[in-house]
């Protein structure tokens, strides 16, 4: 049996928590605003869509996963992955040797759909129980051991990410990789073409359901209105951190930082609105707040593009 002291920090991106829980323990941490604007979850966003109805809580996890390795690199440490379907002959058993020599190694893990369809910080192993130990956003309710029979969840996707080796990262390149993946989040190329509303679109495609009578989610919209507030708050931080550092650039990205500040303060009164948790799921039924809401989300979606147009400029 392996137990590592790691944990997943605080984040309503859970990836991101996972992900600076395992730097800490490895001695290579960075402020949260940071990692999130290094590797573009401080700019995702996806509506989370299906059979018909909108704002479902899936959104938030529903990025490109195949980029998250080179994304994470930002950090100074590089990074593998694990990924298979758990209906693959064999995928568990792979899935969990692999994780078991990092873990040996010294090396926690980010690990996807245990307690929960989120992320967590998988910290050691039992392999006489044929399980894991994780820490997630349920483990001091559930306990933190999940056995391997019983992950993961009925979606079936068995992912994992190590740490492995620090690397010498360029800071320019590092820079201009984070702005270039924000620019593909706006435009809403963080994730697979599945027809589910993404980026900046996405924020204007929920605005037209709020106005619309479609089924909007109640908790999945107040849970994605919490993710997204708190995602572009740690952005527009990242943003004035390097609009300090870089003076050249000074002018366009302190004008994307304002832009996203802009978008947070349209974004905050909805906070209040739709609190989370809202008390389970079922329709946005008030009419009167769908109108408010589509207003204000119509209003943080313009900020928005003018936050891509002025980061656009500074890559220029």
């Amino acid at each position: 049996m392996v137990e590592l002291q790691a944990r997943i920090a605080p984040n309503w991106t859970s990836a991101a928590g996972a992900l600076e829980g395992v730097l800490a323990f490895l001695g290579g941490e960075l402020p949260r605003h940071a990692l999130m604007g290094l590797t573009g979850h401080a700019w995702h966003f996806c509506l989370g869509a299906r059979d018909g109805v909108v704002a479902l809580p899936s959104g938030p996890a529903d990025y490109d996963r195949e980029a998250m390795a080179a994304r994470y690199a930002r950090t100074g440490r590089a990074f593998e992955r694990f990924a298979a379907k758990a209906a693959e002959p064999g995928a568990r058993e792979r899935a969990f040797e692999w994780a078991a020599a990092h873990l040996d190694a010294g090396r926690p893990l980010i690990g996807w759909d245990f307690h929960l369809h989120e992320h967590a910080v998988v910290y050691g192993y039992d392999r006489a129980r044929r399980g894991f130990l994780v820490d997630d956003l349920l483990s001091g309710e559930a306990g933190p051991a999940v056995l391997l029979e019983d992950w993961p969840s009925a979606l079936g996707s068995l992912e994992l990410l190590a740490p492995v080796a620090p690397i010498e990262v360029d800071a320019g390149d590092a820079v201009v990789g984070a702005l270039a993946t924000a620019l593909d989040c706006f435009a809403g190329l963080d994730g697979a073409d599945d027809g589910q509303p993404r980026g900046t679109a996405g924020i204007e495609a929920w605005a037209d359901a709020m106005d619309g009578d479609g089924e909007v989610d109640r908790a999945g919209n107040a849970y994605l209105l919490a993710v997204l507030q708190a995602a572009r708050l740690d952005g527009a931080a990242f943003l004035g951190d390097l609009a300090a550092a870089i003076p050249d650039l000074a002018e366009p990205l302190g004008q994307a930082e304002a832009a996203i500040r802009e978008e947070t303060k349209a974004l905050s009164p909805l906070l209040t609105l739709f609190p989370f948790p809202s008390g389970g799921h079922g329709n946005v039924g008030n009419a009167g707040l769908r109108r408010g809401a589509a207003m204000a989300l119509r209003r943080a979606a313009q900020h928005e593009r003018r936050a891509s147009e002025a980061i656009a400029h500074a890559l220029a």
